[in-house]
């Protein structure tokens, strides 16, 4: 005669051994997913150590001193650079117009924002 104990300790371990079987699968799935995205990793550093390399060597002071530089372009000097304020009076009287409601799009009234704060 079966006991009452033993059928419940028989659906206890059954119960036990299926959890046991999911745990082990989903482990297993998150498992692959970790090779999945080291590998990407890999890759990604990799593709940097490549486009960092090729940076140094197209931005190499050597490289750059053969190439052909064209008529008047010079390296910027400190003088060159102007405040929005030097700007001539057309150039504030289009951002005024602007200002008034005209602007034809989000950007064009948030560089328009920007110039009244400059101002």
């Amino acid at each position: 005669m079966i006991r009452w104990n033993t059928i419940v300790l028989l659906v206890l371990l059954s119960g036990l051994t299926g959890a046991l079987f999911l745990v082990k699968h989903q482990v297993q799935n998150l498992e692959r997913q970790i090779a999945q995205v080291e590998k990407n990793v890999r890759s990604y550093r990799n593709n940097i150590r490549i486009l960092q390399a090729e940076w140094t060597l197209l931005t190499s002071p050597q490289r750059l001193g053969r190439l052909p530089r064209p008529d008047g372009l010079a390296p910027l000097a400190g003088g060159q650079f102007k405040r929005f304020s030097d700007l001539p009076d057309t150039f504030v009287a289009q951002f005024a117009s602007i200002d008034e409601g005209r602007a034809p799009d989000k950007t064009t009234r948030a560089v328009a924002a920007r110039a009244r704060k400059l101002r």
